[in-house]
């Protein structure tokens, strides 16, 4: 896909009980303002690099789920290497936003397009569809079960597709943040998560530091593979 895919979000009711607070304070008055934070700039250039170190995109064959997309900085970073993307988040007005974006860059449905949707791992959601890749970036750590969110993202994988999640270790000061985790993970925890969702081959690496609200933390990105049989 030489660019990505959006198309008007599919309004769902949920209560999200992975819930991603870092977009629950993002609505439609200030929503423009997001894509302005320095950590978004950062994360939105350095994250689909490493991802695409990680994993051999192709743009005629993979197909792509940006799980708590926002307004698709990772998504516009992965679509010129993928067949397709749909992108997946709880909040309207960041769905809205990506939505708007997709619309005024021309770029078919069929390529990328927008979801708002609580998912739970059914088979009726996101219509039946699996994906080669599923990526979720700075998201981990507003979720109250990392093992939940992580054996769902499972589910809408293919038999020997590749989770990768982009998120910040364990550090000595907690975020000033109210989040679930908002002192980032350990190793530990993060391979504890892939591996009782039944991911194999799981490998864990620190790839840069960013800044979150003020403090320098490290980067991780987290890579797993759905079983083929």
């Amino acid at each position: 896909m030489s660019h990505s895919q959006a198309e008007g979000p599919h309004t769902h009711t949920h209560t999200h009980s992975h819930s991603h607070g870092s977009h629950n304070g993002w609505t439609g008055d200030n929503v423009h303002l997001y894509e302005r934070q320095p950590i978004a700039g950062e994360m939105g250039d350095k994250v689909p690099q490493a991802m695409r170190k990680a994993y051999p995109f192709d743009e005629d064959t993979t197909t792509v789920m940006d799980f708590a997309c926002g307004t698709g900085l990772i998504a516009r970073g992965l679509a010129p290497y993928c067949k397709s993307i749909v992108g997946v988040d709880i909040n309207p007005a960041m769905v809205a936003h990506f939505a708007e974006q997709i619309h005024n860059q021309g770029i078919p449905p069929e390529e990328m397009c927008v979801v708002c949707a609580d998912l739970k791992g059914v088979e009726s959601e996101l219509d039946g569809q699996q994906f080669d890749v599923v990526v979720c970036s700075a998201a981990y750590h507003h979720f109250e079960s990392i093992a939940d969110v992580t054996r769902t993202l499972c589910f809408f994988l293919k038999p020997g597709g590749c989770l990768l999640v982009a998120d910040f270790m364990k550090s000595a000061e907690p975020m000033p943040e109210d989040v679930p985790n908002n002192e980032g993970f350990t190793e530990e925890d993060i391979r504890g998560a892939f591996v009782g969702a039944g991911l194999e081959e799981v490998s864990i690496n620190q790839f840069t530091k960013a800044r979150f609200h003020g403090q320098l933390v490290k980067i991780f990105l987290a890579k797993g593979t759905k079983p083929t049989a």
